[in-house]
């Protein structure tokens, strides 16, 4: 890759320093004015970065997206249907194999070309059926309605392609039955897995196909992960056709005990507001018998950051990704400059190195995005009447959306290294670090016990409570007991006896005694720490207010400063050093009683502050024809900074000696208003 010299060699030069390279791997310490100046540019600088990786992380988010998914849960899911025995169920309680083909042959059919069919059908109630025919150049059967209309959704959303039936089965005897029960089950059908997957070419006039002939990814349930495509039979836009189709697979027994989970699946877009969801409804049989129901809604965006027309979100990435380049060169310079060892033992550079990373990894995908949805689109106007999955594009805008929330969380995380410009956030950053090690320690020891009862949790009430049914969900359910929230009917239900025991003995070991060591051991390295943090002292808050004065009490400053460069130009060129206190009382509102008393009072402490001006404008930079005038030496050649230093003594000393002579008369001036204050004494 090519590396542009004069840059590395900029960032090269400017990490050399060795405060540089502290402030780049530790917290930054503000102990200077000069550390403060630079920590400042640098925090606005990421605040931008920050800002602006905030906004592209959210881009692939819409609130539309959410009420997508909503409206098509609501739609194929949430509402309920009669059975065949008239009872009224939900999606989420079918149990046997004739519920489900009454799903499909009654409610997935309504809800699919429902709201179409019955729009079409009720149009123009004037007209005949044979003029509705004719118009729509459709036979009866599809009461006027052509292809385009039937793949409507919702009236705003289109499919791209039929929908389609799969199904994924295991082989006939890939288990053993007990002779016992031969005359009962004349073949066995064990568990899913990857080996007992059933690859046949044909089953019931219907042919198998691979992930990659189906281009699908492998599809999650709620059991378990399954890793074929199975079996498949497409449906068509027409709901007649489609009933025929159902009743035939049902007749042919499609769906038996050899059958581990059926999927429909279905792509939906949506012009209005340039989004695709991926929908998935899937019903699994596990060898026990019964249904198991799940569903996937997935939506994403058309559009990328580089083709949507948000021009907010357009300069946003702009400024991102430019200052991604920026901090690349950086951390390449710095990487020359300390070395390999050295700059992995850096946090702060290993999180900088995983954001980069992430963003150009982002960069790249924003291009595909938008090109790889097009095609997808221009295929299925090509090609209505096939299926066109957009699985591999979901899988991968679901590790893009993931990628970018840890990008955007390390970048929040990275405001750590800045928290010491209070001394509370600072003792909370330095705590956490000192506590590392201890809280490590005790972490293997909390994790054995937690871990311990979850297995325990997991052997007492796995058949009989749901939130203990595997190992994974009975770490989660003890993780909510943390958060009051259990339900302890279910544990005692479940086990009567060993009920109650686990759960006392898991809230008095675990909540009363660990927890509260975890929290000891926090608290007493807060209190060292707390000491420490007030012994020092942050340069911060008199930079930022000494900031604010320059800004906004400009105006005020430089009138006093005209004022005295005017008195003292009338000194210098009278020669009369004396001091006309009425002019001092107007630029510094001092009284004459200031000076009474052999003391000086607070408001004559401004007078030390003008003092510093005219000491101040003595050190300025001298202009060239000052140093024509001050010119000592006829050589060309010779030192000029030596002939600088020369004019500046110079300069100090008549500055020594006007303030000399200014004090000795504000000495006189002490001495008359004593007197004067003795003399009026009764």
């Amino acid at each position: 890759m090519f590396i542009p010299r004069f840059l590395l060699g900029k960032y090269k030069n400017k990490l050399k320093h060795p405060n540089v390279l502290r402030r780049k791997s530790d917290a930054i310490k503000y102990d200077s004015d000069e550390a403060v100046k630079e920590a400042l540019c640098e925090i606005l600088t990421y605040s931008v970065f920050l800002i602006a990786s905030t906004i592209v992380a959210n881009a692939s988010h819409h609130l539309y997206m959410f009420y997508f998914n909503q409206t098509l849960k609501k739609l194929f899911i949430g509402r309920e249907m009669e059975t065949k025995f008239g009872m009224e169920v939900r999606f989420e309680e079918i149990v046997t194999t004739l519920d489900l083909w009454n799903f499909l042959e009654t409610k997935f059919l309504d809800d699919l070309h429902g709201e179409t069919f019955t729009a079409y059908r009720n149009n123009e109630p004037t007209r005949t059926r044979k003029e509705k025919t004719k118009s729509f150049n459709i036979t009866e059967e599809g009461y006027g309605l052509n292809d385009d209309q039937r793949r409507l959704v919702l009236r705003d959303n289109i499919l791209l392609g039929p929908p389609r039936l799969r199904q994924i089965r295991v082989k006939e005897n890939s288990c053993h039955v007990n002779e016992a029960f031969l005359r009962y089950f004349n073949s066995c059908y064990r568990e899913y897995s990857y080996n007992s997957e059933d690859r046949r070419p044909f089953f019931k006039n219907t042919s198998f196909y691979t992930l990659s002939d189906l281009k699908v990814n492998p599809i999650r349930g709620e059991i378990r992960k399954y890793y074929g495509a199975g079996y498949v039979r497409s449906l068509t836009y027409d709901r007649a056709i489609n009933e025929e189709i159902l009743q035939q697979l049902k007749s042919l027994k499609w769906i038996d005990r050899g059958t581990r989970v059926v999927i429909v699946e279905f792509v939906l877009y949506n012009a209005n507001s340039q989004m695709f969801s991926n929908a998935k409804i899937l019903a699994e049989m596990p060898p026990v018998g019964g249904l198991v129901t799940s569903y996937q809604f997935q939506a994403l965006k058309l559009h990328s950051i580089w083709s949507d027309f948000d021009y907010g979100v357009f300069a946003a990435s702009g400024i991102f990704y430019l200052m991604v380049l920026h901090y690349t060169f950086e951390e390449l310079g710095e990487f020359i400059s300390v070395g390999l060892a050295n700059y992995f033992k850096s946090m702060w550079n290993l999180i900088d190195i995983t954001v980069l990373l992430f963003s150009y990894i982002s960069f790249a995908y924003n291009i595909i995005h938008p090109i790889y949805l097009k095609k997808i689109v221009q295929k299925s106007n090509n090609d209505p009447n096939t299926f066109w999955s957009i699985d591999k594009i979901c899988f991968w805008n679901l590790l893009y959306v993931d990628m970018m929330a840890v990008c955007v969380f390390l970048v929040w995380i990275k405001i750590f290294k800045y928290i010491s410009i209070n001394k509370t956030m600072l003792q909370f950053s330095i705590t956490l670090k000192k506590c590392a090690k201890d809280l490590f320690g005790f972490a293997v020891m909390f994790f054995i016990v937690f871990l311990a009862y979850a297995q325990l949790g997991l052997l007492i009430f796995g058949t009989s409570h749901p939130d203990f049914r595997s190992f994974g969900i009975s770490v989660v359910t003890l993780m909510r007991m943390f958060l009051g929230d259990f339900e302890y009917e279910l544990i005692e239900k479940s086990n009567h006896i060993l009920g109650p025991i686990y759960f006392l003995s898991y809230v008095l070991f675990v909540f009363f005694i660990l927890l509260n060591m975890f929290l000891a051991i926090i608290n007493d390295t807060y209190g060292a720490v707390k000491s420490e943090v007030n012994s020092g002292h942050s340069h911060f808050g008199p930079y930022l207010a000494k900031l604010f004065r320059y800004i906004f009490c400009s105006g005020c400053k430089s009138h006093e400063t005209t004022v005295l460069k005017s008195r003292k130009r009338q000194m210098q060129s009278s020669g009369d050093f004396q001091i006309n206190w009425n002019d001092f009382a107007e630029v510094n509102s001092i009284s004459g009683d200031s000076f009474t008393n052999g003391n000086i009072s607070p408001t004559g402490g401004r007078l030390r502050m003008h003092v510093h001006e005219l000491i101040r404008e003595y050190f300025q930079e001298l202009s060239d024809s000052e140093y024509k005038l001050h010119n000592v030496s006829e050589n060309p050649n010779y030192n000029y900074d030596l002939r600088s230093l020369t004019n500046r003594i110079t300069r100090l000393e008549e500055v020594l000696e006007q303030l000399i002579a200014n004090m000795d008369q504000i000495l006189k001036f002490q001495t008359k208003q004593q007197m004067k204050n003795k003399n009026l004494c009764p």
